[in-house]
This record gives structure tokens, sequence and C-alpha cells, in this order.
């Protein structure tokens, strides 16, 4: 009984049963005041007819009795329905149609001159039965007035309002049922595209984002619903996809490390006899637990910038800090370890503050210095300038440089080019597409550029918050970013110092692209 009364109570409450009774009420309502409206207006109508109808016979038996044309038995048009008196001021009958002869006067004399007066009698004179109407005009002359009587019986417009009545009372509960019918029928063909694209959304999961709903034909409000819905689940398979490309590249970059620390710790088990052979197995095993929490430490923050992709101000504990891009990158040349044989320099334009943590932004330049390194032959360049109202973060190199067909590539997740692969220290992949993650998350962008040699990675970053609710109020934001110049903007002056001849670091910081 339960089950039941939820389904009775399900089905009265869908969308097409709703429809329904809402369209039939409203017809309803409609056809109730149209029916009360068409009775008021026929009966009216109907006795507006006959009263002009009996006050033009009541004048013509007047104009009769003014030329002295007045016969004795007054001949009418439809004598079962009307009937006329012609009496004098005291009240004689002087004429009469046939059908009330011998009758006395209907009704008293009016005086002569006085307008024409319109009375009901309780039971009609012709047969007894039903009311009538009564019309009374004067005629005759002064001295001797007349009065005219010319009535009409009721009960034919009775009969008249009755079928009509009688024809709605058939005729709307008709028109209601099938306008009930209709719209049960066109809404719930109307509503059978829903229900397909309801049990096809039923059936998919994780393991079925391929599946797409049925989008019926043409362009309505039901096939833009489909559309929707297949492109949500393009977007969620290719979200899962690229899930499950993160957790297998992710498990293969850890798997080497680990696998090269287990095959170093057995070999020392088996081999190293002396302190110094001990020392070398500690020195290659933490040298893989530096690349393990390299990597860890680039995955946990891809994560969080998954995460927070709507938000990248959460990732840090002052999410409204704006901070001096120069200054982060002088600090970042000046405190990374040396790599022998390496150049850094740094030049960066007075103020340029941009509302980025400090934190990613500190990660930013360091990626892209890593970046550089790795691939440079003698020297690093890192400038910081502004740019038609943007900040912008060049990192330049004089390496082999990167092929214009692999410059979009790099910034993907776990993409390391041939020459990468083939370090020592290539890294797992990861440094500039967090780096790419970062900016974007930003409002920025980030590319590299042509050159004269090497490669040139261009960071570009508003210098306002783009958003009404940042910090420098609702405005709104810089105008779109310039293409990167490929050499240094006009307004860069090296008004910071110089960092030159850095040493080898011990292992490499964070991952490479390139």
């Amino acid at each position: 009984m339960a089950g039941a009364a939820s389904r009775w109570r399900n089905a009265a409450g869908s969308v097409r049963v709703r429809t329904t009774l809402a369209a039939t009420l409203i017809v309803a309502i409609t056809l109730a005041v149209g029916s009360v409206v068409l009775l008021w207006r026929f009966k009216a109508s109907l006795d507006d007819n006959r009263r002009s109808a009996a006050m033009t016979r009541a004048y013509d038996i007047a104009s009769l009795a003014a030329t002295g044309r007045l016969p004795a038995v007054l001949s009418l048009p439809n004598q079962d329905a009307t009937y006329a008196q012609v009496i004098d001021r005291a009240g004689r009958v002087l004429a009469a149609s046939a059908n009330i002869a011998g009758e006395q006067a209907l009704a008293p004399p009016i005086p002569f001159g006085a307008p024409p007066a319109v009375g009901r009698v309780a039971n009609s004179p012709i047969n007894g039965d039903g009311a009538s109407r009564l019309v009374r005009v004067t005629a005759g002359s002064p001295s001797a007035p007349l009065t005219v009587l010319a009535g009409y019986s009721l009960v034919g417009n009775q009969f008249a309002v009755h079928d009509i009545e009688l024809g709605l009372l058939v005729g709307v509960p008709v028109v209601l049922i099938v306008v009930w019918g209709t719209s049960w029928l066109i809404v719930g063909r109307a509503l059978r595209p829903i229900d397909a694209i309801r049990a096809e959304v039923t059936e998919i999961t994780a393991l079925g984002l391929h599946r797409r709903v049925p989008q019926p034909p043409g362009g309505d409000e039901v096939a833009r619903l489909a559309e929707t819905m297949n492109n949500m689940l393009d977007r969620l398979e290719m979200a899962l996809e690229k899930q499950q490309a993160f957790v297998a590249d992710a498990s293969h970059e850890l798997r080497s490390p680990l696998a090269s620390l287990r095959a170093q710790l057995e070999i020392g088990r088996a081999t190293a006899e002396n302190e110094a052979d001990w020392q070398a197995v500690i020195d290659g095993a933490l040298a893989e637990e530096s690349r393990i929490e390299s990597l860890v430490r680039d995955l946990l923050l891809l994560a969080r910038l998954d995460r927070h992709a709507s938000d990248p101000s959460r990732l840090l504990d002052r999410p409204d800090a704006v901070v001096d891009l120069g200054r982060v990158a002088s600090a970042e040349s000046y405190g990374r370890p040396r790599r022998g044989g390496i150049t850094l320099r740094c030049d960066a334009a007075g103020e340029v503050k941009v509302p980025v943590p400090e934190g990613l932004a500190r990660r930013v330049v360091a990626n892209l210095a890593d970046n550089a390194e790795r691939h440079a032959a003698t020297r690093v360049t890192i400038t910081v300038s502004e740019n038609s109202g943007w900040a912008e973060l060049a990192v330049q190199d004089d390496g082999p440089g990167i092929a214009p067909a692999d410059r979009e590539r790099v910034f993907q997740r776990f993409t390391r080019l041939d020459e990468a692969r083939a370090s020592d220290d290539g890294g797992a992949g990861l440094g500039l597409a967090i780096v790419k993650d970062i900016v974007a998350r930003h409002g920025g962008t980030v590319a590299f550029t042509d050159c004269s040699e090497g490669a040139r990675a261009v960071v570009q970053l508003p210098l306002r918050p783009a958003s009404p609710s940042a910090q420098n109020g609702p405005d709104e934001g810089p105008p779109p970013p310039r293409k990167p110049t490929s050499g240094r903007s006009s307004r860069q002056r090296p008004d910071r110092p110089v960092a030159e001849g850095h040493q080898p670091r011990s292992a490499p910081r964070l991952g490479t692209a390139g």
C-alpha cells in the first residue's frame, strides 16, 4: 500500500500531470466565464429584439388609428406568441388581435403624449402559461386619446435560452475532455526525449562515460538540453582520462627512482665492505630520495592547483598579497645553488607588483630558471619589466632551444623532449606544467618565443586583479597582453644586482619539460 501511495504521489506530481491539469483548468475557467457572458448577452439581445418588434407593431397600429383605418380585429404575425389591443381613455377595448378577442383591457391607459412604457405580465393572455412583456404607446388625439398595447410571450425566449444552456452543458465537458486528452498526448510526446535522457544518464557510470544521451532532431529546448548533457559527458570523459593518465604517469615516474634506490641498497648490502663503499651507497640513495621528494612535491602542488582551480588564492595563507615580481626573481637568483659553468644574470625594473601569492610566484621563477639552467650552455638571463599594463618575466638560455612544433607540447604534464629524457637530471616533466597552471589561474599567459639563440620563455601577468572582488576594486582589469617581444623592454633598467657564477646542484629541484 505504501509503495502504491508513493507511486501515485509521484505520478500526481509529474510535469505531465501538472501541465495537463493546468491547461484543462485554464480552458475550463475560460469556457465557464464565456458561457455566462454568452447566456447573458443572448438573453439581453433576444429580449431587445422582441421588445423592438413589439414597439414597431404598436406604432404601426397607432398609425392606423390616426388615419381612421383601425380594424376591429388586428392582424399580427405569429399569433402564437404576440398579441395587441387598442383601448380608449376609459379602458374600453376598441380593437384586439384574434388570439385575445373578448379579453378585457390588459393594462390601464396612459396619458396622451406620455413616453412608451414597457411592463411585465405574469400570465400570458394567449394561453395563460408563462410570463409576457407588454408595450404601451399613445395614439389618437388629445381630445380622443387612445392607448395601443402590443405584447409578446416570453416562453419562446425561455425555450431558446434553454437550448443554448443544453448545448453548453454538453459541449463544455466534451471540449474539456478533448483538451485533457490532447494536452496529455502532446506533453507526453514532448517529455518522451527527456525521459530517454534520464534513463540513459541513470545507466552511465564512471566506467561508461563513453555513452551519450539520445539527442532529438531540431533545435528546441530538449535538443539543446541533450546537446548540453553530451558536452558535459565529453568534459567528464576527458577529465577522467586526464586523471587516469596522470595517475599512470605519476606511478611510472615514481617507480624508476624507487627501483634505483632499492637496487643501490641491495648492491651495497651485497658488495660494500668498508665505510667508503657505504658512503657512496648512502650518497646515491639520498640523490634518489631527493628526486622522489621533488616529484612528490610537484605532484602535490598540481593536485592542489586542480582542487582550487576556481580560487587559486586559497593555496597559501595570505591569498590577498601582492608581490613584487622583480624582488622575487632577484631573491631566487641569489638563493639558488650554484651550477658549474652556468652564469645567471637577473635584470629587473623598478617595482613590478602582481596579484599572485609570493610562494607561487617563487615557484614560477624557480621552475623556469631550473629548466633554462638544465639546457643552457653557458648563461641564463632573467628579466622583469612592465609591458602595456602587464608584468613580463622572461627567462632565456643559450642552449639548443626548442623546435616551434614542441613549444606548446612542453607545457603538458610529464612531457619531456628526447634531450631531457637522455639527461641524468631530466626531471619528471612537471616543471613547465606547474608554471602554466599557476600563470593561467592568475589570468596570465606563458609561452616560448622566438629569440636569437637558445630558448626564451615569457610569462605575462596582470598588474592588478582581473576580478571585481580583488583588492584594487571593481575595475575591468588590464588590456589583453601584447605579443611577447624578443628583446628587453625599453622600461627595463638594471637597478638590481647581478648574480653570476653558479655551482652544481646535488639533485634537480624540479622536473623539466624541454
